[in-house]
Order: C-alpha cells, then sequence, then structure tokens
C-alpha cells in the first residue's frame, strides 16, 4: 500500500516537472506521461490494465465529464458565434473523409467486412479533447483557432459515439438506415442541449445560497455529474450535457441577453457578476490537471499491443490521417486564417479517451477479429498522440517553416508573438507583404 501510495506521489510531481518543462521548451508533457505508462506497463509489466477492475472504466468517465465541463466554463459565446461556421464545417468534412479513407483501407489490409471497415473508420475520425487540450493551451496560435479546435473535438466526438454505437447495433440485425443515425446525432444535441441548458439556469440562481455550504465548492462538480446520468437516462450523450452546462453556466449574462432568452433574466435576477469565481475555476482546473495525469499514464499502461502486423496497420492508418488532414484543413478553413494555427489545426488529429473506449466496445460486442482491431486501434492511439506531440513542438519552433509556406500559401503569412522564428527581418517581410496586398485590393 505504502509503494501505490508514494508512487501517486511522485507521478504527481512529475506531472508538475513536464509541465514546467513545457513552459521552457515547449515540449508538452503529453509524451511523458505517455511513456511512462508504456514503460510500468507493456515493457517492465509492473501494472496493467486489470489491476484498476472496473475503475478505469469509472475514472474515463469522470475525468472526460470534468474535462467539457471545465472547458465549457471557458469558453466565451462570442468566439464560438464567431468560429461556429468553420468548425462545424471541418467537423463534418474532416470527419467524413477520415472514416472513408480508413474504412478503405481496413478493408483492404485488414479483410474486414464493410459495415465493421466503417465502423473502424468512424472510431479513429474522432480527435482526442483530452489531449487537445493541453496540447494547444500554451501554443502560440489564436484564440478563435482553440475554439474551432475545441468545437472539432467536441463535436467530432459525439458524432463518432453516436455514428459508431449506432452502427454496431446495425450489424447485430443486418440492417443499415442511414436516416437512423442522423436521428440518432439530433436526438443527442437536442436532449444535451436541453438538459445541460436547464441545469446551468438552474444552478446559477442557487450557487450563492450553495457558497454558504461547508465545502460547497464540490457540489458544483457533484451536480454536473447528475446531469450527465440524466442525459444518459434519456439516451444521450452525457458528457456532451456537462458541456453544454458549463458553456451556459459560463456565459449566462451573454445569453440571458440574447433574442430568444431573455426570459431567462427574471430567473438569474440574482447573478450579478460571473457565475463561477476565480476560486471555483482555479479548482476545477487543478481537478482537471490531476485527473488528466493520471489519464495519460493509464493510456501509456494500456497499450498492450501484442500483434505485430496490427500495430503496422496502426501505423499505416495514422500517417494517412495526417496526410488526409493537411489537404482538408487547407481548403476548409477560411484564408484569413494564418499559415501556422492552419499547420497546428492539420496535426490536431491525435486519439485518445473516446477512441480507447469504443476500441474495448468493439470487443465486448463480440465483432470478427477483435482483438486484431482493438491492437490497430490502441496502436493509433500510441502513434497519433507521438505524431500530434512531436509535429506541434516541431511547429513552434519554427522548424516546419519551409513545409508549412509551401502547403499553407494559399493562407496568410503570419509571425504568432514571441515564437521563436519570428525574426525582426521576417516581421518586417511580412508587414511589407501585407501593405502590398492592401494596396493590391485597393
Amino acid at each position: 500500500m505504502e509503494g501505490v501510495i508514494i508512487s501517486l506521489a511522485i507521478l504527481i510531481f512529475l506531472s508538475h516537472l513536464f509541465s514546467a518543462m513545457f513552459v521552457k521548451t515547449r515540449m508538452p508533457e503529453v509524451l511523458p506521461l505517455l511513456i511512462l505508462g508504456i514503460i510500468i506497463g507493456p515493457i517492465l509489466k509492473i501494472v496493467s490494465p486489470s489491476d484498476f477492475g472496473m475503475v478505469d472504466q469509472v475514472f474515463s468517465r469522470v475525468l472526460l465529464i470534468v474535462i467539457l465541463f471545465e472547458s465549457g466554463l471557458g469558453l466565451r459565446i462570442s468566439q464560438i458565434r464567431s468560429t461556429w461556421e468553420q468548425s462545424s464545417r471541418l467537423t463534418i468534412i474532416s470527419f467524413v473523409i477520415i472514416m472513408c479513407i480508413v474504412a478503405l483501407l481496413a478493408k483492404i489490409a485488414l479483410g474486414l467486412h464493410w459495415a465493421y471497415a466503417i465502423i473502424l473508420g468512424s472510431i479513429l475520425a474522432d480527435n482526442s479533447f483530452a489531449i487537445i487540450i493541453p496540447l494547444i493551451s500554451k501554443l502560440n496560435i489564436s484564440n478563435n483557432i482553440k475554439t474551432v479546435l475545441l468545437t472539432e473535438s467536441t463535436m467530432g466526438g459525439v458524432i463518432s459515439i453516436v455514428v459508431t454505437m449506432t452502427l454496431l447495433s446495425m450489424a447485430k440485425i443486418q440492417s443499415f438506415d442511414p436516416s437512423l443515425i442522423i436521428a440518432k446525432i439530433i436526438y443527442t444535441f437536442m436532449v444535451s442541449c436541453a438538459v445541460g441548458g436547464a441545469a446551468a439556469i438552474f444552478w446559477t440562481t442557487v450557487l450563492n445560497k450553495v457558497r454558504k455550504l461547508e465545502n460547497g465548492i464540490f457540489l458544483t462538480l457533484a451536480f454536473v455529474l447528475v446531469v450527465y446520468s440524466v442525459c444518459e437516462t434519456l439516451g444521450s450523450d452525457g458528457s456532451i450535457g456537462a458541456f453544454i452546462f458549463g458553456i451556459v453556466a459560463g456565459n449566462i449574462r451573454t445569453i440571458r441577453k440574447l433574442n430568444g432568452f431573455k426570459f431567462i433574466e427574471r430567473f438569474t435576477k440574482n447573478v450579478k457578476s460571473k457565475a463561477f469565481n476565480d476560486v471555483e475555476k482555479s479548482f476545477f482546473s487543478e481537478v482537471v490537471f490531476i485527473l488528466r495525469t493520471f489519464f495519460f499514464v493509464y493510456i501509456g499502461i494500456s497499450m498492450q499491443i501484442t500483434s505485430m502486423y496490427a500495430m503496422l496497420c496502426g501505423l499505416l492508418f495514422t500517417i494517412v490521417i495526417f496526410l488526409a488532414r493537411i489537404p482538408t484543413v487547407n481548403y476548409v478553413l477560411d484564408k484569413s486564417v494564418s499559415r501556422i494555427d492552419s499547420a497546428v489545426t492539420s496535426v490536431m488529429v491525435p486519439k485518445g479517451l473516446v477512441t480507447a473506449v469504443l476500441a474495448a466496445l468493439i470487443m465486448q460486442s463480440g465483432v470478427p477479429g477483435g482483438a486484431v482491431l482493438q491492437n490497430t486501434i490502441y496502436s493509433v492511439i500510441l502513434f497519433s498522440i507521438i505524431l500530434a506531440t512531436l509535429f506541434s513542438f516541431f511547429i513552434e519552433k519554427g522548424w516546419c517553416m519551409p513545409a508549412i509556406n509551401f502547403l499553407f500559401k494559399r493562407h496568410r503569412d503570419a509571425c504568432p508573438e514571441n515564437a521563436p522564428w519570428c525574426t525582426p527581418v521576417k516581421k518586417t517581410e511580412i508587414m511589407h507583404q501585407q501593405k502590398h496586398l492592401i494596396a493590391k485590393d485597393r
């Protein structure tokens, strides 16, 4: 028992150390935590996923709920409104393209039936919210692109879960109806928005009274879990309900001024300032930090890859996903988005929690060749996290500028503040280019 406790303490210290290294070197802490999990798991076999029993499933769900809630609090309605068109367009087009390409490769490389090949494609089309957030948190990219990536990963996760679950159900009865998939997605969003929004309005009205209770700060997280449970009971996705709860609670003063939502004002008259104060937000952030640390190590422990062929297929799928993402981002994002922002967006396709959960679901559903599929998916998770981490690091350091200028030449050039590669000469060059474009437009 003492060994477990000291291990947890060391892990928390290491996480803070890796986070400090991120500030200095721009090397995200995701990779060393993942590698640590692989060392103590598949390599040294000190611990295995079976040691966690049912705890890992509960932990994964709680982590997803808290991260989505905390991230929703940080979103501003104005940012979502300004990037909604790009976010939804990027989400849908990227999801469909990657799902189709992976399905085709799975059919050829793994010999899957088309139904299961498409299911694999829908699983790998998701981008991990829990990994993208720490990767982009300290990168020199615009807030709009951060919001686009946040919205895309959230919407993509929902679509991936709904499509995969629906296709698995249809595969069991050997009946495929596209209209049923679309109806399920619409229902999920409608129920999550209704429950999450109503819960946020209620909680913001009673929050001042809750604060008077001893240790009342924990009650907010408990209430978020209630919102999750209600959404799941109604056949929706509880994690999206938690996300909507965070968005509405964090923007309650803005929402009640919008046309069609002014009736909310009479219920929230006592909300004179921000729904959550700085102390509460800091607490939520610390909870996310600790849970995220254990999550990354657990993912590394879970990489029980035994088939070399499955691992090679995973590497192939990962490379193809990254290659397909480049032209998608290049032509879907507006030209006004800078080349650096476009490059970062193109490499933000790591797989994580949702992908791992769906991989386990594949095994539990008795899909033919489920073990090979699971090992392939786990290898994609591993390679995609490594590549996304390394590419974002290379972009931040400016080591990929020639390739970025070539691949994203239709986008505007830019010099992010404090970027190491952005010299005074480069800034002057970009200013001249912008003056030339303005003069040309006139």
